[in-house]
């Protein structure tokens, strides 16, 4: 600011000091005590409280969320009985042999909700991961009376570990459930799984997640 409008600002300012303080003692106890100036009202605090219980509903659901998520520190490694790998599986969860070369790791509240597991050791040659894969697919749909299954693109739907070289995944859906496929390459194995679920689709996520143990 230039001398000049500090000049102007300096003496606009004072003018105003000298008016405030020439208002004279009796209009100010006039306007203390004249009836007609009402005290102001209290703010109102309902929309604040409102919004305050809507925050604390919001974080109580987000904490509810956080505590439904699938944590794999409470799985256990186990051991197949038949086939050579090993995998993590969570509480609730059972993994049985069902036959040479196929395990079932089935939710033991519902037992129609399960995984079948299947390997095979790469140098075997018996089929090869795309050969495996399209079997796969033959597979998911005769499970579904017919239906096409849908290739799985997205890479967070897919199984992911650092032992995992290759995965591929198909899906389909038929008025007997969801049905899930995946194929994963591992250094030294093939390995299909096949996750039969309900209409819900519940525990895909923790299929999956198992799934990704395998090795």
């Amino acid at each position: 600011m230039n001398n000049k409008w500090r000049i102007i600002f300096t003496s606009l300012t004072a003018s105003v000091m000298l008016a405030a303080c020439g208002t004279s003692d009796a209009d100010a106890e006039k306007d203390a005590t004249d009836p007609a100036i009402e005290e102001p009202a209290t703010p109102e605090t309902d929309v604040e409280e409102s919004t305050s219980t809507e925050n604390e509903a919001e974080i109580e659901t987000d904490a509810e969320e956080e505590t439904s998520e699938v944590s794999m520190e409470d799985a256990v490694e186990t051991a197949s009985d038949e086939q050579d790998y090993s995998m993590m599986v969570l509480p609730g969860y059972k993994l049985t042999s069902e036959e040479p070369g196929r395990d079932t790791l089935y939710f033991e509240e519902d037992s129609e909700t399960f995984m079948r597991i299947e390997t095979m050791p790469k140098d075997d040659e018996s089929y090869t991961f795309d050969e495996l894969y399209t079997n796969m697919e033959e597979l998911l749909t005769a499970s579904s009376d017919g239906e096409t299954p849908t290739e799985i693109t997205e890479e967070a739907n897919l199984p992911q570990a650092d032992s995992i070289t290759s995965v591929k995944g198909a899906t389909v859906e038929s008025t007997e459930g969801y049905f899930t496929g995946y194929v994963m390459e591992h250094e030294d194995k093939l390995v299909r799984v096949t996750v039969y679920a309900k209409e819900d689709n519940e525990h895909m996520k923790e299929f999956k997640q198992m799934a990704a143990t395998i090795k």
